[in-house]
């Protein structure tokens, strides 16, 4: 072996870590920008057309008026878009790729806050935590359904997605003007920010470190995200009432997602109510166990497992979920699964649930697998909920 590739190697074995942490984040680009040209029904009823009506219409002053039923945050992304000369396909794509990125580096911090608060912090420590952060920052961006949902179906859920992270991190390390444009931001974005909402409520119970009146800045930041389609003439309230027409939209209890409703029918007129008032019913018996067990419940990292489940239980009993419902649940069970083993069958059953789904959307379907993978899915929430007690309780005698 010559010098030179002693060196060569040498030098290998010094970056190897930056150096795999490169290659998986160009893989991940590259999976991405191979899904570019796909189109999916969602590309072909909904995107696609959305596109080229604000075009027709001139683009920014389209924005006077609802085009697609969004939120009007993302329409003006898409009428800022109709000025490139790129393919709407690929533009949506790109948008939504890009979105990832910072998904990704939330998840990070969130992994390096978590682990530093767990031990003493040397720096021999910091450094590697830091190291350990990237690789979770890794994990996310090359996660499947991340990849799948940005770059073959082309949805922006990583823009919710990375508000709500974010707000739930700024929260824990009670940065509460931060938390509450962020979930500003993520309703702005998506009306399925609800799902952190009651780990806000949790939190604001338990610790008592924040009024709601912070909540008005969340409305104002979400209001201010429509300042340009106001500009043109749009309704004051059109953020608010956009979301208020999508309730009820879906009229169906279950739609390709493994809810509890699969294993009783779907019979949406006669059972939603039901539905609802049990899925209340439920949230309020954890809340409750939360204000019983206020010294251990919201400890550390256990902030993110008890918001997991609260999500977990609202899209397994709420009637109308679908498919990319679950987009921050897995987030939130493989951030879990990074720093404690025994979430790692939890994050691979959900994760594999919702590409399973995924791939019916997108690629046709394979079976009739759906009520086998909502018993499945059923049974992973039951024990997940049992050894989240478990802990709690045992901390608890402790």
């Amino acid at each position: 072996m010559t010098s030179l590739e002693n060196k060569f190697i040498d030098a290998i074995n010094k970056h190897r870590h930056v150096l795999l942490l490169v290659l998986l984040f160009a893989l991940g680009a590259a999976i991405r920008w191979a899904g570019r040209y796909f189109v999916s029904e969602d590309m072909t009823y909904c995107l696609m057309p959305w596109f080229e009506k604000i075009k027709a219409a001139g683009g920014l002053p389209a924005l006077s008026s609802q085009v697609g039923d969004y939120g009007i945050l993302y329409q003006t992304l898409i009428s800022i878009m109709t000025y490139l000369p790129i393919q709407s396909v690929v533009q949506y794509k790109l948008l939504s790729s890009l979105f990832d990125i910072p998904l990704a580096l939330v998840a990070a911090a969130i992994y390096r806050d978590v682990r530093l608060s767990d031990m003493a912090a040397t720096p021999e420590t910091r450094s590697r935590v830091r190291m350990q952060s990237w690789l979770v920052a890794a994990v996310v961006w090359l996660l499947p359904t991340v990849m799948l949902n940005s770059s073959y179906w082309g949805q922006c859920d990583s823009m919710y997605a990375t508000c709500c992270l974010a707000t739930l991190y700024l929260m824990r390390r009670n940065s509460f003007v931060g938390a509450f444009v962020m979930l500003g931001l993520a309703f702005a974005c998506k009306l399925q920010t609800v799902f952190i909402l009651p780990i806000i409520i949790v939190y604001y119970l338990v610790k008592k470190r924040f009024s709601l009146m912070w909540i008005l800045l969340s409305v104002a930041v979400m209001w201010l995200s429509g300042i340009v389609a106001f500009a043109y003439g749009r309704n004051l309230l059109a953020p608010i009432l956009i979301y208020t027409g999508q309730v009820g939209h879906y009229q169906e209890m279950y739609m390709s997602f493994p809810s509890l409703w699969m294993l009783v029918g779907n019979d949406y007129w006669s059972m939603r109510w039901f539905a609802i008032l049990l899925t209340v019913a439920v949230l309020a018996v954890g809340l409750w166990y939360c204000l019983n067990h206020k010294n251990n419940v919201l400890s550390n990292e256990r902030f993110y497992a008890v918001a997991a489940w609260f999500m977990w239980t609202m899209l397994l009993l709420l009637p109308s979920m679908h498919d990319r419902y679950a987009y921050l649940l897995d987030l939130l069970l493989v951030l879990l699964a990074c720093w404690d083993r025994r979430f790692v069958k939890y994050a691979v059953i959900t994760v594999l649930t919702s590409l399973y789904y995924y791939g019916i959307y997108l690629f046709g379907d394979r079976g009739n697998g759906h009520v086998l993978a909502a018993i499945i899915y059923l049974v992973t929430y039951l024990h997940f909920t049992w050894k989240l007690v478990r802990q709690v309780e045992c901390d608890t005698a402790q």
